[in-house]
């Protein structure tokens, strides 16, 4: 069996090397960069204050998608750059993304015609959708729905005027923080190094070469490490770490607070597309057995560092998903959980904040002609397109280092997760070798964790027994001891929320609560008063 790699102090050595690449920022940019970077020959260093993925990654709407509102921009290139990178995804992880389809309903004549040529576009911006993926994860074309049809999907909805809807697809990221982990992971093990929990308190030059102090968030110790080039994709911290390198930003960057709610089963097994009352979007998002909705777009001014839910936020979406939805009995008691982050956009100076209609372009900014030469800012975008967006980060770190390095190859190369075909022969193989171990059991596997799933039964025991989730999902204690030994748990909250994603539906029972945390603090070494620390931490998350 592998050897335990938990909350390990960072190696010190590492201050004795100097990195190709420093990438500050552990969400989906970062994550991405250090994929393509470490592809590319580059050595590179990934460092995230907190958790990976306990950012803005963490607050998404658990969509791939490619913009289907960004054609009233006319933002063409964007539209069609993000279902480009949306059958990218599917190509090299065909787990983590599922078909979901999205129900427009329309109640007007110009409605559906406006509709109907905004998903012609769409589709044709799309001609490629299927090529190169499994038919696991192909995309169909749009097409109208009775009036009668769209009812049996959502039979809340305000029937008054309704005339029928659309139907049209797009992917659902199953797990948006663990898809995030995988590209960190599967870097990792060709030859990058990412540490959480590791601050960057400090950013020098020293010659040719950056100095960054860290900071040990476990220990509290600080040390430097050396880098010839930093990538700063902290998102909506990207003017914090700015200032740490003593450089203003050329651009605003605003951060616009999204939250979301998780509820029981709203609808059948479609997404539904609603028309706010002040004329903005929300989603109605069927989501392992229960309903994601969301999502608000307002301007968060305050430092990022106080960013939280509040009561308030939680009472308007309920509100809101009351009157737009036909629901009157939504209430509180409803909300399973939630949660919410901030979109880092960009903006000239100058320029009037509008969230809602804020472009999700990207902008790397350089920083050389301030006297940085090496430093680049990433800004904006959205997880759909972040891989495109590492791309053109790291051609910028090749074209500045000395040497020669490889063409890019994310667009062809799978995660290690992703090293399969199609979901079928994943599974067959695994019965084949796992031949002891019900159909259903590997199933599960096999879609939780692609081809890692292997990896995951090297920590099968003969008696092991499941857990049951809040949505009544199975969880084995054979995942509970792979991801406390192999991916990087320091928190029970890493593990409910970011890594296995057993506490996003809604709370535990304190009988399934008690055995996960039982069995991660046997595989972390937590003691009695460390495990009721913990439990304690992770039900706290559930309170607004």
């Amino acid at each position: 069996m592998a050897k335990t790699k938990h909350a390990k102090t960072p190696a010190f050595p590492i201050s004795s090397q100097v990195f190709d690449t420093l990438v500050i920022g552990g969400g989906i940019t970062g994550a991405t960069t250090l994929w393509d970077s470490t592809l590319r020959g580059l050595k590179a260093l990934l460092v995230e204050k907190n958790d990976f993925a306990s950012g803005t990654t963490q607050a998404t709407s658990k969509l791939i998608h490619g913009g289907l509102r960004y054609l009233k921009n006319a933002e063409f290139g964007l539209v069609r750059e993000s279902l480009r990178e949306r059958r990218i995804l599917a190509k090299i992880s065909p787990h983590a993304l599922k078909t979901l389809g999205f129900i427009i309903p329309v109640y007007s004549n110009s409605e559906k015609w406006i509709t109907n040529i905004g998903l012609q576009m769409y589709d044709y911006f799309s001609y490629d959708r299927n090529r190169e993926i499994s038919s696991d994860s192909w995309i169909p074309t749009f097409r109208f729905l009775s009036r009668e049809e769209v009812v049996m999907e959502a039979p809340s909805l305000p029937r008054q005027g309704l005339k029928g809807g659309f139907l049209y697809y797009d992917y659902q990221n199953t797990n948006p923080e663990r898809h995030t982990c995988e590209f960190i992971f599967s870097a990792e093990k060709k030859g990058g190094t990412a540490l959480n929990y590791t601050e960057v308190v400090a950013i020098s030059q020293q010659g040719e070469v950056y100095q960054a102090i860290l900071k040990d968030k476990r220990s509290g110790k600080t040390y430097p490490v050396f880098a010839k080039t930093v990538v700063n994709a902290a998102g909506p911290w990207a003017d914090f770490v700015e200032s740490l390198a003593g450089v203003g930003m050329d651009k605003v960057l605003v951060r616009s607070k999204g939250i979301h709610i998780v509820t029981r089963a709203l609808t059948v097994s479609k997404a539904i597309v609603l028309k706010k009352r002040d004329k903005t979007h929300m989603f109605v998002l069927p989501w392992r057995g229960k309903t994601i909705i969301g999502t608000t777009d307002t301007v968060f001014s305050d430092s990022p560092d106080k960013f939280k839910v509040t009561k308030s936020d939680i009472q308007g979406l309920l509100e809101e998903i009351n009157y737009t939805f036909g629901y009157s009995d939504l209430t509180e008691s409803d909300v399973d959980f939630y949660y919410g982050g901030m979109r880092p956009l960009v903006e000239d100076p100058g320029e009037k904040s509008d969230t809602y209609n804020a472009s999700r372009k990207t902008e790397i900014l350089d920083h050389k002609e301030k006297g940085l030469p090496g430093f680049f800012t990433a800004l904006g975008g959205k997880y759909t397109t972040s891989r495109h967006l590492a791309e053109k980060i790291t051609d910028k770190l090749c074209e500045y280092l000395p040497g020669n390095f490889l063409p890019c190859e994310t667009d062809q190369i799978p995660l290690s997760s992703g090293e399969f075909s199609d979901h079928s022969s994943l599974v067959k193989g695994l019965s084949k070798k796992y031949s002891k171990l019900s159909g259903e059991y590997l199933e599960t596997l096999g879609a939780r964790y692609g081809s890692l799933a292997y990896e995951v039964l090297k920590y099968q025991k003969a008696n092991d027994e499941s857990v049951a989730l809040n949505n009544g999902e199975k969880f084995s204690t054979a995942e509970i001891r792979y991801i406390a030994s192999e991916e990087k748990i320091e928190k029970g909250t890493d593990f409910f929320f970011r890594r296995s994603g057993v506490g996003v539906p809604g709370a535990p029972s304190s009988e399934s609560l008690h055995r996960i945390v039982e069995e991660l603090g046997k595989t972390l070494g937590w003691n009695p008063a460390r495990k009721k620390a913990e439990s304690s931490e992770i039900l706290s998350r559930y309170h607004f």
